[in-house]
């Protein structure tokens, strides 16, 4: 095995865990806006179908991370931060409603923040050690 792919071989748990989580908001728990408020209830529709979306993709990271398919740092990259930008999005709306479920979120979004950083970087170095290999 080479030191080049280590780093995506590396990552197969984090994205499990984290499209099993999904998906169990997505899918397990049955969420529905039943306040009466347009933005409240849109706002759970949004954060369900944004789950099942990211959960899935995340799934296809895992699988693509332990094939070491390249391009897959770029996909969790782009998962990460949309899960980052729902999560902290709904769970502002939902602060605003009183629902103080939406501290959870909120600290789910910071942490996919973090993932996307991580994997941010993880293109970056994938994308240097390709170009180092090229040059003489």
């Amino acid at each position: 095995m080479s030191d080049r792919s280590q780093p995506a071989r590396g990552d197969i748990l984090s994205p499990i865990i984290a499209g099993g989580l999904f998906l169990y908001v997505g899918f397990g728990l049955g969420l529905v806006g039943i306040s009466g408020n347009i933005v409240y209830d849109q706002s759970v529709a949004a954060l369900v179908w944004a789950a099942r979306v990211i959960g899935l993709g995340l799934l296809l990271v895992a699988v693509l991370n332990w094939r070491d398919i390249h391009w897959a740092a770029t996909l969790n990259l782009i998962l990460a931060t949309l899960a980052a930008l729902v999560c902290l999005l709904v769970g502002a709306i939902w602060l605003v409603f009183a629902d103080m479920q939406g501290l959870l979120l909120i600290l789910f979004g910071l942490w996919n923040a973090g993932v996307a950083g991580s994997a941010w970087r993880r293109r970056r170095a994938r994308r240097g050690a390709a170009m180092s290999f090229d040059r003489p």
